[in-house]
C-alpha cells in the first residue's frame, strides 16, 4: 500500500513538473526587471490575468542560465521574446548571464544567448545592450551603447554594425554614453532610431543604410552652437512619429516643454508645445542611465501617454499625462499622490495594454524599501487593481505584453491598369491586428509573375502597379503583410488593358461619391464602411454610410484623396479631388 501511495506521489509530482515545463505565458503581462543591482542578475516576472505572479520566469524555465546585468528592454517579435541587458553579469552575481537573449515567446525557453554583442580584436566587449527591433521576418536591429548591430533571425547570429550609427571616437567606441541607440520604430517604409548625439536616424530596412538624419534644434551656449537632444520615439495610431525632447546631448536628463511630430513619409516636422502652465509635465529622458522611458502610444485611440518628469526626475514619476492628437488637448490621467500607500511610479515601469487600453504601472516607495507592486489603471483614471509582490528589490525596466493575435486581411480587389498608366490602392484598410495598429504593419510585394508587363511595389502604405511596356496581359502578385513578425500572404490578379479601366477612377452610374464645399456626398452606398486616405497613406476619416443619400461634413486640405469602401462582399475604391 505504501509503495502504491509513493507511486502516486511521484506520478503527480512528475505531472506538476511537466505542467511547469509546458506552461504557456500568453495570458498576462511580462515585467523585465533590473532586479537588485550589485547583488544579482536581472530577471523577468509574469503577472497572469488572474493576478498571480510567477517570479524569475527565465531562471525557472532555464536552470543554470541567467540574464545579464541591468536588463532594460524586452520585446516580442514573431514567436520569440528578445531581452537586452547592458552587461553580461552583475557584480554580485555568481552566474555569468548574457547581454542578448532569445526565448520562445510562449514558454520562455532560451533558444540562444550572447554574452557579448560586439568585441574588439582582443575579444573585449565594445557594445553594451540597449534595445531591439524586429525589422522583418529575417532580421532585427540591436541597439547598443555603440550603434546598431544586425541580427539574423533565421540563423540566430549577430552581424556587422550599420555604418553611420556607431561612435566615431577612439577607434569606434570611446565614451560609453556618447553613441547610444535608444528606442527604434519600424514604419511601412523606414526604420527610425534615436541616436543620443545625432538625433533621429532614418534607415533603409532593405539595404541597412542610414538615408538621413533628422537633427534636434540648435541652441547657443557660451558662444558655441550646440544641439538639443531626442529622448524616445513612438508611433501613434494615425501613423505619425512622436519624439520626446532632451535639453542637450550630454545625458543630464534635463527636459524641454514640447514634443516633435514627424511625418514618416515626408519627414516634415511640427512642434507641439507642452502646456506646463496648466500642470502638464515634460516627458522625461534618461540617457545617462539609459532606459526606454515611459513614453508610449495607444493602439486603440489616437493618443500618446507618458509619466511626468516630476521636476526633472525620470525614475520618480508621480503622474501620467495624455495628449489627445485628434482633439489637440492635454490632460492629466492619473495622480499617484492621490493613491493610498504613498506609491511612486518607477522609471519606465509603465505601458498600455494593446487590447484593453489599461495602464500597467510598477510602483515602489523608496530605494531602501524593498516593497513593490503593480497597479492596473483604466485610461479614464480609475484604479482597477493592485498586485503586491514578494519582498525584493524589483527595480522594474519594462512591461511587455504577449502578442496573441495574427493579422487579419480582408478581400483585396484585383487590379486593372491601362497601358502606360500607374494604379494605386491604399492597403491599410484591408489589414488589421487586434494588438497592433494598421500603419505599423509592414506591407510588401514578394513576388510578381509578369515583371515584363508591369512593376508592383508598396510605397507609403499603397500598392503601386505601373505598366512598363506596350503589352497587355495578366499576372499575379503576392502581397505580404508582416504584423510584428506574424506573416499573412495574399495573391492578387493584375490585368493591364489597352483601354485602361482604372478601378480608382471608373464610377458606376448608379453609385456616386463627390465632395464640394466641405461636404462629402455618397449615393447608393448604404451599409458600406468607408475610409478616406490622403496620398501619403494616412487615414483622415472612417465611418459607416447610414442612408442611400448620405452626406457628411468633412474638412480636408487641398489635394487628392482615395476613398475605400466595403460592405463585406464588395469593395470599391475612388479618387476625389479637393480644390
Amino acid at each position: 500500500m505504501k509503495k502504491l501511495a509513493l507511486f502516486f506521489v511521484v506520478f503527480f509530482f512528475s505531472l506538476t513538473l511537466f505542467a511547469q515545463e509546458e506552461a504557456e505565458y500568453t495570458k498576462g503581462v511580462f515585467f523585465v526587471n533590473e532586479d537588485w543591482y550589485g547583488h544579482q542578475n536581472s530577471t523577468v516576472n509574469f503577472l497572469s490575468e488572474e493576478g498571480e505572479w510567477t517570479y524569475r520566469v527565465f531562471q525557472k524555465i532555464n536552470p543554470g542560465k541567467e540574464l545579464g546585468c541591468t536588463s532594460q528592454f524586452g520585446i516580442i517579435y514573431g514567436d520569440k521574446f528578445y531581452v537586452v541587458s547592458k552587461q553580461e553579469k552583475d557584480p554580485g552575481a555568481s552566474i555569468t548571464g548574457s547581454r542578448f537573449v532569445v526565448c520562445d515567446a510562449k514558454t520562455m525557453k532560451c533558444l540562444k544567448d550572447f554574452q557579448t554583442i560586439a568585441v574588439d580584436d582582443a575579444g573585449k566587449s565594445i557594445a553594451d545592450g540597449r534595445s531591439f527591433l524586429g525589422v522583418n521576418e529575417k532580421k532585427g536591429y540591436i541597439g547598443t551603447s555603440n550603434g546598431i548591430w544586425l541580427y539574423d533571425i533565421e540563423k540566430m547570429e549577430i552581424g556587422e554594425q550599420i555604418e553611420g550609427t556607431g561612435n566615431p571616437n577612439e577607434a569606434g567606441y570611446g565614451q560609453l554614453y556618447y553613441a547610444q541607440i535608444g528606442t527604434m520604430v519600424r514604419t511601412e517604409d523606414y526604420v527610425f532610431a534615436v541616436h543620443q548625439q545625432k538625433g533621429l536616424l532614418v534607415i533603409d530596412p532593405e539595404k541597412d543604410q542610414v538615408l538621413q538624419v533628422i537633427a534636434p534644434p540648435e541652441y547657443e551656449e557660451n558662444g558655441k552652437t550646440k544641439l538639443r537632444g531626442f529622448g524616445s520615439v513612438v508611433q501613434s495610431k494615425d501613423g505619425h512619429l512622436w519624439i520626446s525632447m532632451a535639453a542637450n546631448t550630454t545625458g543630464s536628463g534635463a527636459t524641454l516643454p514640447y514634443i516633435f511630430k514627424i511625418n514618416p513619409y515626408t519627414f516634415e516636422v511640427d512642434t507641439i508645445a507642452i502646456p506646463n502652465e496648466d500642470g502638464i509635465e515634460d516627458i522625461p529622458n534618461s540617457w545617462y542611465a539609459w532606459t526606454a522611458d515611459g513614453f508610449c502610444a495607444s493602439t486603440q485611440e489616437n493618443k500618446i501617454y507618458w509619466n511626468g518628469n516630476n521636476g526633472n526626475s525620470w525614475f520618480k514619476g508621480r503622474r501620467i499625462f495624455c495628449y489627445d492628437i485628434d482633439k489637440n488637448t492635454f490632460s492629466k490621467v492619473y495622480d499617484f499622490e492621490e493613491m493610498p500607500g504613498d506609491w511612486v511610479l518607477y522609471g519606465v515601469g509603465f505601458r498600455i495594454h494593446p487590447l484593453t487600453d489599461e495602464f500597467y504601472c510598477s510602483l515602489f516607495h523608496e530605494f531602501q524599501d524593498p516593497t513593490y507592486e503593480v497597479a492596473r489603471i483604466a485610461n479614464n483614471g480609475a484604479l482597477l487593481n493592485e498586485y503586491s509582490m514578494i519582498t525584493n528589490y524589483w527595480f522594474p525596466a519594462l512591461p511587455v505584453f504577449p502578442d496573441n493575435y495574427e493579422p487579419q486581411v480582408e478581400i483585396i480587389p484585383d487590379q486593372f491598369c491601362g497601358i502606360g498608366r500607374t494604379c494605386t490602392l491604399p492597403l491599410n484598410v484591408f489589414v488589421s491586428d487586434a494588438d497592433n495598429i494598421s500603419v505599423s504593419i509592414v506591407k510588401s510585394v514578394v513576388n510578381n509573375t509578369a515583371p515584363e508587363i508591369f512593376e508592383a511595389n508598396v510605397k507609403n502604405g499603397q500598392l503601386v502597379v505601373s505598366s512598363i511596356s506596350s503589352q497587355t496581359g495578366e499576372g499575379k502578385i503576392t502581397l505580404r503583410f508582416n504584423s510584428n513578425g506574424h506573416i499573412v500572404d495574399r495573391i492578387l490578379n493584375v490585368t493591364v488593358e489597352e483601354t485602361g479601366t482604372d478601378v480608382n477612377e471608373v464610377e458606376a452610374a448608379h453609385k456616386k461619391i463627390f465632395y464640394s464645399n466641405r461636404l462629402l456626398t455618397l449615393e447608393n452606398y448604404e451599409s458600406y464602411r468607408m475610409s478616406i486616405f490622403n496620398l501619403e497613406g494616412m487615414k483622415v476619416a472612417d465611418f459607416v454610410v447610414l442612408d442611400r443619400h448620405f452626406t457628411r461634413t468633412l474638412i480636408l486640405p487641398q489635394g487628392i484623396y482615395i476613398v475605400y469602401g466595403s460592405n463585406g462582399s464588395e469593395v470599391v475604391t475612388r479618387k476625389i479631388r479637393v480644390k
